[in-house]
């Protein structure tokens, strides 16, 4: 934060890597760079994307752990 409590400028080479992680993750799990965007138009926040797939990485592992 900045003397004025505002948020600081991210760095936009942070951005980027952050984005494409996001990307990745989202790939892996079935979800087309297209439809990240979509659901963030929505008005889907990041942190409430990343929570959704949570669950999702826990039972995949269950399963990929059960063969």
């Amino acid at each position: 934060m900045n003397n004025i409590r505002q948020p600081a400028e991210a760095k936009p080479e942070l951005m980027l890597c952050a984005i494409a992680e996001l990307l990745e993750v989202a790939q892996g799990h079935g979800i087309t760079p297209a439809d990240f965007i979509q659901l963030l138009d929505s008005g889907m926040h990041i942190s409430d994307f990343l929570t959704a797939l949570t669950p999702l990485a826990k039972a995949k592992d269950n399963i990929d752990g059960d063969s």
